[in-house]
């Protein structure tokens, strides 16, 4: 069995998930990888079969987009050529971990798909959502992706369709411990920014920032600033008291199956956050809204606090994986000649 799988390389978060779902699959198949988009820190330990630039969004520094240079770095007939050179129709199965290119690919070319993600769980009704008006980022979770078969990733196991999020070996083999400091990775806002927040906020606390526009490692007082180096991140990460971060799922996953204290800053206008926020929220994690100096006041409280998450993650991904292997043989068996609807 050959299979396609395409990873969204906008931020790392899909890219660490998709690492312990390959390597799973790698047991069942032979797996070639797809990477597109233009923005991210974290490599992949495996081959890369096809590289496209794909569409991304930019970070800016003030907590949302950079709107310009998205603008400026995305070309539509770019995107549409780059589906047009994948070869969907030489594999049996494409996944997509929201990655529009092998997944129109494979649309094309009327080749069974698949999608793992966290959007893909923004679907399903019993997945609670905040009530905020975000039509195009609903459009984008309804059609960017389209995908015969879905499964989504979500804090919860509502139903047989979710699944808890998939746990990297970098993580499920570090050794857990409480060394007193706090991690924070912000993405979105500036390492000057996050500095002068964090100045303001209980002194004496030790703060490990992590930014992707430091290229080399410093200390300022309390505060260790770092680049993104995967192995040192995962290391601070499991002794670290606590962490500061984006809503993004999966650092915040990692953080949670960690068993550590999490207050998470969702980023401005971003739709997927506002709803990991929204359900992290009523888990018991704090949030707040930004860097601004009324918003300081709660995350010194939350750092003085034992207000630890009502959450606790099992790692599924051997279950996910059987699961796609099991779906796909179903549907070989009893729909071998019909040709998958999309959605």
């Amino acid at each position: 069995m050959k299979i396609l799988y395409g990873i969204q390389c906008t931020g790392n978060g899909h890219i660490t998930r998709s690492i312990a779902i390959i390597e799973e699959l790698q047991k069942y198949a032979r797996v070639d990888v797809l990477v597109s988009g233009l923005n991210h820190e974290v490599s992949l330990p495996f081959p890369v079969k096809y590289r496209c630039e794909g569409l991304s969004y930019f970070f800016g520094k003030n907590g949302g987009f950079d709107i310009w240079r998205t603008l400026l770095r995305n070309n539509p007939f770019r995107f549409l050529r780059e589906i047009k050179e994948i070869p969907a129709h030489l594999y049996d199965i494409v996944i997509s971990d929201f990655e529009p290119i092998s997944a129109w690919s494979a649309r094309r070319d009327w080749v069974y798909s698949i999608g793992i993600s966290n959007q893909a769980a923004l679907r399903e009704i019993v997945v609670l959502k905040p009530n905020v008006f975000s039509p195009f980022s609903k459009l984008i979770i309804e059609y960017f992706c389209p995908v015969f078969k879905r499964y989504g990733l979500h804090y919860n196991k509502l139903n047989d369709n979710l699944f808890f999020p998939p746990i990297r070996q970098d993580i499920l083999k570090a050794t857990v411990s409480n060394d007193g400091h706090y991690v924070v990775y912000l993405p979105f806002f500036s390492a000057k920014k996050i500095i002068k927040a964090l100045k303001v906020i209980c002194r004496k606390t030790q703060w490990h920032v992590f930014s992707n526009d430091i290229k080399e490692a410093y200390i300022l007082e309390n505060i260790s600033v770092n680049p993104i180096l995967d192995s040192k991140f995962v290391k601070s990460l499991a002794s670290c008291a606590g962490v500061l971060c984006s809503a993004s799922f999966s650092t915040t996953s990692e953080a949670l199956f960690l068993g550590k204290k999490l207050m998470v800053i969702p980023m401005k206008s971003q739709y997927e956050q506002q709803c990991n926020a929204f359900s992290l929220g009523n888990a018991g994690v704090g949030v707040v809204k930004s860097l601004k100096t009324k918003q300081l006041k709660k995350i010194g409280e939350w750092v003085v606090s034992n207000d630890y998450p009502q959450l606790a993650l099992v790692n599924e991904t051997e279950q996910l994986v059987r699961t796609i292997v099991t779906d796909y043989v179903e549907y070989i068996n009893q729909q071998a000649i019909q040709k998958p609807s999309y959605s």
